[in-house]
């Protein structure tokens, strides 16, 4: 039998049930993108394809029923907020800021 928290037993009942479909929908999406790439990521490597290809990112939000980009990164980052504290992810962040930066001064 499946035991809730506090947060599941005072949160609306539609709610608990979007929140599970939604866990269910992002881990087949994560073993989808496994299967796909024929080798296990972590999280933080899935996240990166997410930010850098726009076609998984529009599989992702069809998988997940997310409506933008925003909402949809949201999620994954409320599913494991460890994610920020991740190298690889800053380290593409730090590139994609610096590129605008290259970008916006010379127009």
């Amino acid at each position: 039998m499946r035991t809730f928290d506090a947060d599941d037993i005072k949160s609306d009942p539609s709610a608990r049930i979007c929140d599970e479909e939604y866990k269910v929908n992002f881990t087949c999406f994560c073993s989808l993108i496994c299967v796909i790439n024929n080798k296990k990521l972590n999280l933080a490597n899935i996240f990166l394809l997410l930010l850098k290809d726009q076609s998984i990112m529009k599989l992702y939000k069809l998988t997940c029923d997310m409506d933008n980009d925003y909402g949809a990164l949201k999620h994954f980052l409320e599913y494991d907020s460890a994610l920020h504290k991740s190298k690889y992810i800053k380290k593409y962040l730090n590139m994609q800021n610096k590129a605008y930066k290259a970008k916006k001064k010379c127009t």
